[in-house]
């Protein structure tokens, strides 16, 4: 491509056509975080994703194992009608995908007892960040798979990547 040529500017898809391209990655994001972006050929940014997220779950998950009180597990937000800020809580936590049942299992439902100490709040947050990060990811994936990530550009990176027409002086 010479200096001249400016590249082409991705159609943005919308409606049908946006849902077609984008269900598949986000769902793979949500069932393994980093697989959506691997899918779409951001091969760095899916093990740095599936790293961060694995680190998460694995520093939670040794927290709310080996900090719990008197033997007391607990810790993991679960879905609770009677208090709207925890099912938020649990919400958010579902980002981590599948792996959540597991977790609610071993940490959460209602034979447990409320985070009892700041090691097992601790676990609790990093698990819920882990969830929150990978819900992010998928609606970034959204953008990305179809075409609507370079809009997010600063208008000069837009000026310099040749998808806006540069200001006229005066």
């Amino acid at each position: 491509m010479s200096e001249t040529e400016k590249p082409a500017i991705p159609a943005l898809l919308r409606g049908k056509k946006a849902i077609q391209a984008a269900w598949k990655p986000i769902l793979l994001q949500w069932l393994v975080p980093g697989w959506g972006y691997w899918k779409l050929g951001q091969k760095g940014r899916a093990k740095a994703i599936f790293g961060v997220w694995a680190g998460f779950l694995l520093l939670g998950a040794l927290q709310l194992q080996f900090g719990a009180v008197d033997g007391i597990k607990g810790g993991i937000y679960v879905l609770n009608p009677a208090s709207w800020l925890q099912s938020l809580s649990a919400l958010a936590t579902a980002g981590i995908g599948p792996l959540y049942g597991a977790f609610a299992w071993a940490f959460g439902g209602s034979g447990t007892e409320p985070i009892r100490n700041l090691t097992q709040e601790y676990g609790a947050t990093y698990v819920m960040v882990a969830g929150l990060l990978n819900w992010l990811c998928c609606f970034d994936l959204f953008d990305r798979a179809t075409g609507r990530w370079h809009w997010r550009l600063p208008k000069d990176e837009r000026i310099e990547l040749g998808m806006e027409e540069s200001e006229k002086a005066d």
